[in-house]
């Protein structure tokens, strides 16, 4: 038996912390940072606030810290620490006066370090640069992962020459656009059936180092008989820090949650030649995919290695039980199990779901993640 326990209260208000990739422990594994919000059934309005605060993992404190009017339900503000000692944290706001904008707070001297140009979608390991993409066409496309503050500026334009993947430089503030989407549209018309649709970048990620990132483009889904939206197709790109050396990778139309393993190799879970699996990929100009283990990876789950790269984190979307489950995966013995299933009431719209989006404790000794199980939003703590 794992050992089980909520984090957050029971006081009538919901707390989670967001996506799986990104770092919700600070480096000893005593705290815990989360979203503090008051309702859960609804997407979130202009004017809704999510606080922001750090659970003290030893004590069972929560102090709150700050706010912020950019977030959504399913990744949150992007809040996340920043470095290795255990003081900055990062996260998206917005404001009236500055637009949307990323906030570099120290816990250690409570107080603001800096507000940067732009949000951030991905942080370097160096602490030197941010990814940053457009969080309201995101919004237009997946209303759980884009904020819905600001109107789409290029909501008309399929594929802006302006707009696109900006490189941010923490230490000036500065930023530039590396990729735009038409320049996206152009590297990957040989390769993808959606080149001549409206794009978007929906996940963007750095390796490892921050020498190269990975980013899902997708379509907005067309309109097809009877009036409803289709699908949309996924490509995956990467490219070097400034943008150069673009890889378009054999994904074919199908790629969703994927995970970096080093500076190099990632696992994804895709179309390719065993059909849609969990495949490790190494990032080069032809790359090819090999699938982890045919019989265990068959669902789309969100994955992520364990920090020292021996066992793979993985969880599911509600089953015909309306059951989210949640494994541990052994990638030298090639054996995974599960380790617990948690009721995942229905809800409407869809991106006001909670996932599990587990999370490893820097030591790889236990495991964070968000659940609706009790009735309410809450987080979650179990030692392996």
């Amino acid at each position: 038996m794992h050992s089980l326990r909520r984090i957050s209260p029971n006081d009538g208000r919901h707390y989670f912390f967001g996506y799986y990739d990104i770092p919700a422990f600070d480096p000893s594994g005593r705290f815990h940072l989360c979203h503090r919000v008051g309702f859960r059934d609804r997407l979130p309005a202009p004017a809704d606030t999510a606080e922001l605060g750090v659970f003290d993992l030893a004590t069972g404190g929560f102090e709150i810290f700050g706010e912020t009017q950019a977030w959504n339900f399913q990744q949150g503000s992007m809040l996340q620490w920043l470095g290795h000692d255990g003081d900055l944290i990062a996260y998206n706001d917005f404001n009236g006066a500055d637009g949307f904008h990323s906030v570099i707070y120290s816990f250690v001297e409570d107080r603001i370090i800096s507000r940067l140009c732009l949000p951030f979608a991905s942080l370097s390991s160096d602490d030197r640069f941010a990814l940053s993409i457009n969080f309201s066409r995101m919004y237009d496309f997946r209303p759980g992962y884009g904020y819905c503050n600001l109107p789409d500026k290029w909501r008309d334009e399929k594929q802006p020459t302006d707009d696109g993947i900006y490189l941010v430089d923490l230490k000036n503030n500065s930023t530039r656009l590396i990729l735009s989407l038409a320049n996206i549209a152009s590297a990957i018309k040989e390769f993808a059936p959606v080149a001549d649709e409206k794009l978007l970048v929906n996940h963007i990620t750095f390796n490892l180092g921050g020498t190269r990132f990975l980013a899902l483009v997708r379509n907005f889904p067309v309109a097809i008989s009877g009036g409803k939206d289709g699908t949309w197709n996924t490509t995956v790109i990467t490219a070097n820090r400034d943008g150069t050396d673009l890889h378009v990778l054999p994904t074919k139309a199908y790629a969703s949650h994927y995970h970096w393993k080093n500076q190099a190799t990632f696992a994804i879970h895709s179309d390719g030649p065993a059909k849609h699996q969990l495949y490790e990929i190494t990032d080069t100009e032809n790359a090819s995919l090999s699938a982890i283990d045919r019989t265990f990876f068959i669902k789309d789950g969100h994955c992520s290695y364990s920090p020292d790269r021996s066992r793979m984190l993985y969880d599911s979307y509600p089953d015909e039980s309306r059951l989210q489950h949640l494994y541990i995966y052994d990638l030298a013995a090639r054996q995974g199990r599960e380790i617990a299933a948690f009721h995942s009431p229905p809800v409407h719209p869809i991106d006001i779901r909670c996932d599990l989006h587990p999370r490893w404790g820097p030591d790889g000794k236990c495991v964070s993640f968000d659940s609706t199980h009790e009735g309410f939003r809450g987080l979650y703590l179990m030692q392996l």
